[in-house]
């Protein structure tokens, strides 16, 4: 039962079909297949009582109780209902996924389901690049448009070059945007294509997409080489095209780094060649090189100024969650997960988090160095996979605000699986901390350190 409703509850994530047919709304999917799941993991542990604790389990469960104290000590009761929705529902999210996971094939299922969707979002966005752009009245009040309109406004139907040209011809005092019109109510944000909910960003989506692909070598192992190989390269073509529309210089880094690295950790020094060819096509048609790109890096500068500087004046608690935009004269959030963890919960929250971060990364890690005698080469297969999407979302979350969001808690909630699936199969496996919290405590001096720096010397 847990297995079936976390299934769906990623699904749901996702897909946002509440959002793409408004009728379903009325049902709440995210709050019925999240309770489904958290009642389904307490039928399941009743029944058997061997699920494994995953060694990530103090510092997600840190996370939330110093998440509640730092929000709820500045903002007082309106602190509770922030904590709950950014760090205790991810928080249930990942435990949902590494607790009802309880075997290979369900991993392979759940694996599938993010390549799955991750193909879907880029067929979306391929087709919204397409599109001619399109003369679209921005609503005065975004929470007051229909259902049926983009989450912009009201397209008029004109076709056009710019947001200026729409005024020409258009309605007196209105605002316009000049924006493509996908598939399932879809629209672009500066001609750059998205898809909605976790993915409603351009650069999110294209990191979502890069970091799922490693996991392809995972769920093809095993399968019939044939099929397997089509369906991979229909994957990555769709996947690295739908990436170039989205024109995300962190999706172009993230796409280098999981290529390069799998193919290096496969077949050597050569295998550096496969990946960057792989690569190259994001690496040359990718990115942005334009006055919003320019405007795009002042701005991130201005907040990692901001960032920095709101840590060094609440290095204990931080200025609480979703506190940092409240925080700079631009009202943006840090674009920058590492950053907003410092920023908004004091030293002692980004220690968790990066800590929470490392033991998920250090589980497949453990497995690939030190494996278990006898170990089911697809788990090592699916440690490798997973491991360097890790690292991929450790590049791209550089660029992103990322600290809480539920699609990175579904894969810390992987680590865990993975963890449960291997310490069923092999109960002296142990994964521990050991002295490696001073390297977390080191690693996040030095990126505290070089925002800093870099962001002093660029102002």
């Amino acid at each position: 039962m847990s297995f079936f409703a976390t299934f769906v509850l990623v699904f749901v994530l996702v897909v946002r079909p509440q959002e793409v047919w408004p009728f379903l709304a009325a049902f709440r999917l995210l709050d019925v297949f999240t309770g489904l799941a958290v009642v389904g993991l307490v039928v399941d542990w009743i029944n058997d009582k061997r699920s494994a604790l995953s060694p990530q389990l103090p510092y997600v469960a840190a996370l939330v109780v110093w998440g509640y104290l730092a929000t709820v000590g500045g903002l007082g009761r309106d602190g509770l209902v922030l904590a709950t929705q950014r760090v205790l529902i991810p928080a249930i999210f990942m435990l949902a996924v590494a607790f009802s996971v309880r075997s290979f094939g369900q991993l392979k299922w759940l694996m599938g389901l993010l390549l799955a969707l991750a193909a879907f979002v880029s067929v979306v966005a391929i087709h919204q690049g397409q599109i001619e752009p399109e003369c679209i009245e921005l609503a005065p009040e975004l929470d007051d448009l229909p259902d049926s309109m983009p989450d912009l406004g009201d397209p008029d139907g004109r076709s056009c070059d710019t947001a200026y040209s729409c005024t020409k011809g258009g309605r007196a005092g209105a605002d316009y945007v000049c924006e493509r019109l996908g598939l399932f109510n879809t629209v672009s944000t500066q001609r750059r294509v998205r898809w909605r909910g976790q993915l409603g960003d351009p650069n999110e989506l294209s990191i979502y997409v890069a970091a799922v692909m490693p996991l392809l070598f995972a769920v093809g192992a095993g399968a019939k080489r044939r099929l397997a190989s089509v369906a991979s390269l229909a994957l990555v073509v769709v996947g690295l095209y739908a990436v170039i529309l989205t024109q995300s210089r962190g999706g172009q880094l993230v796409v280098a780094a999981v290529f390069g690295i799998y193919f290096v950790a496969r077949l050597g020094p050569r295998g550096l060649v496969a990946g960057m060819m792989l690569a190259l096509p994001v690496l040359l048609f990718g990115g942005r090189d334009d006055a919003m790109a320019d405007a795009s890096a002042g701005e991130r500068t201005e907040l990692l100024y901001d960032g920095v500087s709101m840590f060094m004046q609440h290095p204990l608690l931080g200025v609480g969650i979703d506190q940092f935009r409240e925080h700079t004269s631009i009202r943006l959030t840090a674009h920058n997960a590492y950053l907003l963890a410092a920023a908004e919960l004091g030293g002692i929250g980004i220690f968790v988090w990066t800590s929470l971060y490392w033991m998920s990364m250090k589980i497949p890690l453990t497995i690939l160095r030190t494996p278990p005698a006898a170990l089911d080469p697809r788990l090592r297969e699916a440690a490798k996979a997973l491991l360097v999407s890790f690292v991929g979302m450790a590049i791209g979350v550089f660029f992103l605000s990322f600290t809480y969001k539920q699609l990175l808690f579904v894969w810390f909630g992987m680590a865990g699986a993975l963890y449960s699936v291997v310490k069923r199969q092999h109960p002296e496996f142990q994964v521990r901390m050991g002295r490696d919290w001073v390297g977390v405590i080191l690693a996040d001096a030095a990126i505290l350190l070089l925002v800093f720096v870099y962001s002093r010397l660029k102002a």
